[in-house]
């Protein structure tokens, strides 16, 4: 198992960065698929979690955002 180290979690901040801005509202589902698929391709074996994103420069505000007739549990991400 690989341990992440401060250059991973660089990684990580600038993968998400470059996806994810002020203002931006993601289902919590899309938010840990996207950071699994970054940690898979990191060879970092720890499951995702959303609250992760805090880990990378995020603050989140929960939120309900609607897709097609449905209300998505989901946050708004703000960078720190």
């Amino acid at each position: 198992m690989k341990i992440m180290t401060v250059k991973d979690i660089t990684l990580v901040k600038n993968e998400l960065h470059k996806l994810y801005h002020t203002g931006d509202r993601v289902t919590n589902k899309e938010l840990k698929k996207q950071i699994q698929l970054i940690y898979d391709r990191l060879g970092y074996k720890a499951k995702a979690k959303g609250t992760d994103i805090k880990l990378y420069g995020y603050s989140t505000h929960k939120v309900k955002i609607r897709i097609g007739d449905k209300r998505l549990d989901g946050v708004e991400l703000t960078i720190i």
